[in-house]
């Protein structure tokens, strides 16, 4: 592993968090191969050298999966908006070490992971760059990195954000999207997000995890708020985290069972998908 590969994990920072659902997606791949069939996640964890199975956050099936449902919920995401058109860009957004591409099995739209250097270093040493595939080095909140997207309006694009923005302002998440909007027309983006009351729930799993790393971010009414944001953003719904885009649930433990009810119930977990109003390019 690269130097820094290994202060990157070391560090007990927001980047250090990108190996927790790497594990969790291991042991998904065990217990449920064939609603995860993860090929990459142990491959990648042995090269790593890491060990996390102290960690209390894998301890409860619920936790741990609750780390990792949402790379399943995001695929989903990109390749419905692939279907209506077929030859937009893909991005991920804080892509850390998604394999996202590689799940999806696609080989043919322009797809972008964005990220912070020293993250797409450890990326790239453990993660094969696909063909028309590009890993970006960029800070997300310097605008400069939409230069860097060959984006063709006429072909659409899609962005994700998988554990991303719980670690930005709130007003960040805002001036970002609301900014993406406008320079990406006829684009969307999905994300995952909490409430309120699922923050702290988010912050403690990061904390079993051996992380002291904070969230800030949440939404209480994704739609009512996103589109007060801009007139640009436009057609927003939201998705029960753990049940609105798996095949089936049935087999995962009574008590996750419970847990995911009652999540559903308080609104605590849920994707937002939202799409930006097609219009002229900025």
């Amino acid at each position: 592993m690269s130097e820094a590969g290994t202060e990157l994990l070391k560090t007990n920072t927001v980047q250090h968090t990108l190996c927790i659902p790497l594990w969790g997606r291991m042991l998904a791949a065990h217990r449920y191969p064939v609603l995860f069939p993860d090929r990459d996640a142990e491959r990648i964890i042995r090269a790593l050298g890491i060990d996390f199975s102290d960690k209390k956050i894998y301890k409860m099936e619920y936790t741990w999966l609750n780390t990792i449902v949402r790379q399943y919920d995001l695929a989903w995401e990109i390749t419905h908006y692939l279907k209506a058109h077929p030859k937009a860009a893909v991005v991920e957004l804080g892509a850390g070490l998604s394999t996202l591409r590689r799940q999806i099995g696609n080989d043919t739209n322009p797809w972008y992971n964005m990220d912070m250097a020293e993250v797409i270093t450890l990326r790239e040493a453990h993660i094969p760059t696909g063909e028309h595939e590009k890993n970006i080095v960029c800070n997300l909140n310097d605008y400069s990195w939409f230069d860097a997207i060959d984006f063709k309006p006429q072909e659409g694009i899609v962005f994700v954000a998988g554990g991303l923005f719980y670690y930005f302002k709130k007003e960040q998440v805002q001036l970002l999207i609301s900014t993406m909007a406008q320079r990406f027309p006829g684009g969307m983006i999905a994300f995952d997000a909490t409430n309120a009351m699922g923050l702290k729930a988010v912050n403690k799993e990061v904390g079993m995890a051996g992380s002291e790393a904070k969230s800030f971010f949440s939404l209480e009414n994704p739609k009512r708020e996103l589109e007060a944001w801009s007139a640009e953003i436009v057609n927003v719904e939201e998705k029960d985290y753990m049940r609105g885009y798996l095949d089936s649930t049935s087999s995962f433990g009574f008590m996750t069972q419970l847990i995911m009810r009652f999540a559903a119930i308080a609104h605590i977990s849920f994707i937002v998908h939202a799409e930006f109003a097609a219009g002229k390019l900025l």
